[in-house]
């Protein structure tokens, strides 16, 4: 496991300048509707650091802290997890709708269309079997939407996939489970599905339908937000979880989207600036459960995935991803998945996007599958040559790059810095 630390840093350290670009990117994403929102004040953020604070260090003695402190606890993490922070995880939107009615979902799920997945599409199941081939994913998800509104879809993609890859691919399958049955989870099973998880909140956290899956798919995985209002709810729930046969609990922090903007605001809850705006209160309400667990010494792992973990892993995977397969002679790949390039003064840096036409505005390389179908790598820069003095290089290649290129060069630790 990456960046497996004992005790992180508590938070990470933004400048003004950052903060003030990110407020200004979270004002111009909601427009006029940016000032309805409550953000946390002085007193509120200091109080909910400390209490994070204490929180954590309560954490320390206890649990692991894995991918640069962006996940506690990670002593026992599901199989998908493992492949998705090893930067091995594709997830495949098999379709855009959904039959919950989730407040806190992030997106409309009232999209038709075909499955996707990093902006790609594949209609057919044995080009995308072909896309994990070529690009050596160890892990495939199928999410949604509900995956189950389409079942027969769902099915051809997991064989497909299965049949093309063996058994070197961790498959998963995200599901609110209302439409699993007894034949439907066999099925799904002999597909090949190693892992099933479980949107209970979409149920009020009802575990009839979960337990066909338990002795059916090896492992079944709970995966839902951290939903403030639920807490003492959730933990009477974890014990019946731990009793019914789930082997993984993972909790993650709400986040605002123009979606979800009426029932979160609704709901009075403090938000927090970032790179996306996110709710305060669930994060806090996450640690605690993870701390519940482990006075309890319940037998099911619970695992916060932050929002900085998502950003900062899941994008750098999907960037070295693409870099990795264009990456010549004289270039290196960085820790959050940008293409560098020294020359005798200085650096410059790069980003590789797969793509499923050319845009003709940057070089780019052709892969074709073996089913025909091509895609393309395109080679975009980000910056120009920037001119690096010998304290800066010698800074550089001790693994302390100055803070202006900090950000090509290494993925960020700790969780968001609260303001």
């Amino acid at each position: 496991m990456p960046s497996l630390l004992p005790f992180p840093s508590v938070q990470s350290s933004l400048s003004e300048t950052i903060r003030q670009q990110q407020i200004e990117s979270n004002r111009r994403e909601y427009g006029n509707l940016y000032d309805l929102l409550t953000f946390a004040t002085p007193a509120q953020l200091a109080a909910a650091g400390a209490e994070r604070r204490e929180l954590l260090q309560w954490l320390e003695q206890r649990a692991s802290f894995g991918y640069a402190g962006t996940k506690v606890d990670c002593t026992n993490i599901s199989p998908g997890c493992r492949h998705c922070g090893a930067g091995g995880w594709s997830c495949l939107f098999v379709n855009g709708r959904c039959n919950g009615r989730c407040f806190y979902c992030p997106t409309s799920q009232d999209e038709d269309g075909p499955p996707v997945t990093n902006g790609l599409a594949f209609a057919a199941p044995e080009e995308y079997a072909a896309y994990v081939a070529a690009l050596g994913f160890s892990g495939v998800s199928i999410s949604g939407g509900e995956p189950l509104l389409t079942p027969d879809l769902t099915l051809a993609y997991l064989n497909a996939v299965r049949m093309r890859c063996g058994e070197d691919v961790h498959l998963w399958l995200y599901t609110n489970g209302t439409l699993l049955t007894a034949d439907l989870c066999s099925r799904l099973r002999d597909a090949g599905l190693n892992e099933i998880r479980f949107d209970l909140g979409a149920v009020r956290y009802n575990l009839k339908k979960l337990r066909l899956a338990v002795g059916c798919i090896q492992t079944v995985t709970v995966e839902i937000p951290a939903v403030p209002e639920d807490e003492e709810l959730l933990k009477r729930k974890m014990v019946e979880m731990a009793e019914a046969g789930v082997h993984h609990l993972n909790l993650h922090q709400m986040r605002l989207t123009p979606h979800n903007f009426g029932p979160l605001t609704e709901r009075g809850y403090t938000f927090l600036h970032g790179e996306k705006v996110t709710v305060l209160e669930s994060e806090l309400c996450a640690l605690r459960m993870v701390r519940f667990g482990l006075e309890q010494v319940t037998p099911l792992p619970v695992n916060y995935c932050s929002f900085p973990y998502k950003r900062r892993y899941q994008h750098a995977a999907a960037r070295r991803r693409a870099a990795q397969s264009v990456c010549v002679p004289g270039e290196s790949v960085t820790e959050p998945g940008f293409l560098r390039t020294f020359s005798a003064t200085g650096v410059r840096y790069c980003e590789a996007v797969l793509l499923q036409n050319p845009s003709y505005r940057y070089p780019f390389e052709k892969i074709v599958l073996e089913t025909g179908r091509a895609l393309y790598l395109e080679r975009r820069p980000l910056t120009p040559e920037l001119d690096l003095s010998a304290a800066e290089r010698t800074a550089l290649d001790a693994g302390q790059p100055p803070e202006r290129i900090a950000r090509f060069e290494r993925i960020e630790c700790g969780l968001a810095t609260y303001f």
